[in-house]
């Protein structure tokens, strides 16, 4: 117990310390990040992997992530480098959840509507509910982690699912902003944007009927 209120401490001191530092506008500024991640050389990409770890575990917001990585690295690195970030952070939330914060994420949210329907999920329709939830924002996604901590899912098959079904928007986005970066706004890129944006519905409108279709939502 004492372990865990001891690392609730810090996940709340950090939170605190990044709202009041401005570090939570910071991750907002595309432009700032850009410049500093290029201007750390190959040190950089580890940097971009620690921030892309630090928000997931802490639930930060992160939404910019991809693009800041496409504008900084490039489409194919930025993509890999967030795809990498994202689900490490993802595994190592899960087994926070599992482990050290086991007691105190059932404390604070054991109770809540979108724990419940997770673990319902998980147990009526296993990995496809997993991958269903990482394609479709049906939940918010920092907490999804730390949800899944608590379903009988084991850890290597939520790590690799999750990268996976995280693979095609990340590289979407990082893309998407690399070209804008290079290319400057045309037809072609229009075009381009288009058919990635179809894509991208397909990959969550698709999953979602299907699970309506099947009652899983």
């Amino acid at each position: 117990m004492k372990k865990v209120l001891s690392f609730v401490a810090i996940i709340a001191i950090g939170v605190f310390i990044f709202y009041k530092t401005g570090l939570i506008d910071e991750l907002h500024n595309v432009s700032a990040m850009q410049t500093w991640f290029q201007n750390q050389g190959f040190i950089g990409y580890f940097a971009f992997i620690l921030l892309s770890v630090v928000t997931a575990v802490f639930m930060l917001p992160g939404g910019m992530l991809a693009i800041v990585a496409g504008i900084a690295f490039g489409g194919f690195i930025g993509g890999l480098l967030t795809v990498i970030g994202s689900t490490v952070g993802a595994s190592i939330s899960f087994i926070l959840g599992r482990t050290l914060l086991k007691d105190a994420v059932v404390k604070k949210y054991g109770d809540k509507p979108t724990f419940n329907k997770i673990m319902n999920g998980v147990n009526e329709n296993g990995v496809a509910f997993l991958i269903l939830t990482r394609l479709v924002p049906i939940f918010p996604y920092a907490i999804q982690s730390y949800a899944y901590a608590l379903t009988p899912m084991g850890f290597w098959k939520f790590s690799l699912i999750s990268g996976i079904t995280m693979l095609p928007a990340c590289f979407i986005y990082a893309y998407m902003a690399s070209d804008i970066l290079t290319q400057g706004l045309s037809f072609e890129l229009a075009i381009k944007f288009t058919i990635l944006g179809i894509v991208l519905f397909l990959l969550t409108y698709v999953p979602k009927k299907i699970a309506q279709h099947k009652k899983m939502i």
